[in-house]
């Protein structure tokens, strides 16, 4: 991994700049993938894809913005909590999305639930509300609602949110070819099937 100067991205309702991680190379070596498609990898980290402006508090895409670049290195992410992921929720909530822009802000609240209450080795034991698990349903709903992904991918998203017979139907529907899918499915069924809802790692 090789960081190269900060790209600095400024924030579209205050102008406040803010710099964060940029590579000129990196690699995907020891990385690990789980089943909400989540990522990580050490040696390829990259900034979130929403952000949180440090002068004014408001939320975007970083993909959005007007960027420049800094004169220095940055190790900063900009990752956000849980609780921040809910408050970018509302906030984007009153704003028109393109649908690219809402499949990333759904799916990055799925991945933020998941490591504070149901990923396999990185939650921290925490127990959700109703209301998080309300809002953790309305979200996963929404990504299945908008997003053209694989049935397979569907299937694990009904899963997590406690649709076990739903998640079944899909698979039952829909048989996996590839070996290394058809093997992500058998442990999507097994899981569903004992009415568990973690996210899980990938085992290549």
């Amino acid at each position: 991994m090789l960081p190269a100067n900060a790209k600095i991205l400024i924030c579209p309702y205050c102008k406040g700049e803010k710099p964060v991680l940029q590579l000129m190379s990196g690699n995907t070596i020891g990385g690990t993938q789980w089943s909400d498609l989540k990522t990580e990898y050490p040696m390829f980290p990259r900034p979130s894809v929403v952000q949180k402006c440090p002068h004014c508090g408001k939320y975007y895409f970083a993909s959005n913005v007007e960027t420049k670049e800094g004169d220095d290195c940055s190790g900063d992410l900009g990752e956000l909590t849980y609780k921040q992921i809910k408050e970018a929720i509302t906030q984007f909530d009153k704003d028109w999305l393109s649908v690219d822009d809402e499949i990333e802000l759904r799916l990055l609240f799925v991945h933020l639930y998941n490591d504070t209450f149901q990923r396999e080795g990185v939650s921290k034991g925490e127990t959700p509300t109703t209301e998080d698990r309300q809002l953790f349903e309305k979200q996963a709903l929404r990504l299945l609602q908008i997003w053209k992904t694989e049935p397979l991918l569907k299937a694990e998203l009904y899963r997590e949110i406690g649709e076990f017979s739903q998640c079944i139907q899909i698979l039952d529907s829909q048989k996996e070819s590839e070996p290394f899918k058809e093997k992500i499915a058998r442990k999507v069924r097994m899981l569903a099937e004992n009415q568990e809802t973690y996210a899980f790692v990938i085992e290549n």
